[in-house]
């Protein structure tokens, strides 16, 4: 199923590269490199976790890898029509940052960078925070951050339900690996 989807996400990481989308909910701007599933399933600087080919009714639309300083991979569901020149959020994204670039402990220590109230919790056995009224979840797990942007906390959960590594998809809907030491405080090295 995910090399069948392989020809359609090219397409859509082509025009949203080509028209410089930055990514969903983060407020960075710049431009996202061309990236397919082919490349993220040989990634290996840190685990994958995306929602499968479809999740709450939205195909995986595109992949697409950041790497300036902003540094993650996005799993971008659904499109969206924009109403004008600055653009519009698909409706679901996934985005998997290094736990040392991007980690729960950066809220802590400069709170201005959360855009909103944290509220800490436990997702599926790890680490996590609830930010932007609900509509982003970050959860800790291994060497990875994992970053979930939709429009309401319910869906938030559901799909932090259906995350699954992409190298191993049978994992879905169980606890997650717990984060290594360090990862949630920020103390591991690139």
């Amino acid at each position: 199923m995910i090399r069948l989807l392989l020809s359609g996400i090219s397409a859509v990481a082509t025009v949203l590269v080509l028209s410089g989308a930055g990514s969903a909910g983060d407020g960075e701007s710049g431009t996202a490199s061309r990236f397919t599933l082919e490349h993220a399933l040989a990634f290996e600087d840190h685990t994958l976790y995306f929602a499968g080919d479809r999740v709450e009714g939205f195909p995986l639309v595109a992949v697409l890898r950041r790497a300036d300083t902003a540094d993650f991979v996005s799993f971008v569901y659904g499109d969206c029509t924009a109403a004008d020149e600055l653009g519009c959020a698909p409706p679901i994204e996934i985005q998997v940052w290094p736990a040392c670039r991007r980690h729960l402990s950066l809220y802590r220590d400069v709170p201005s960078l959360a855009g909103s109230a944290m509220e800490r919790t436990t997702v599926r056995g790890v680490p996590a925070a609830v930010f932007d009224d609900g509509t982003r979840l970050e959860l800790q797990t291994g060497r990875s951050t994992v970053v979930v942007f939709a429009e309401s906390r319910a869906r938030l959960g559901r799909i932090a339900g259906a995350l699954r590594s992409l190298d191993a998809p049978a994992s879905q809907g169980g606890a997650l690996a717990a984060p290594v030491a360090g990862a949630p405080e920020g103390e591991l090295d690139c």
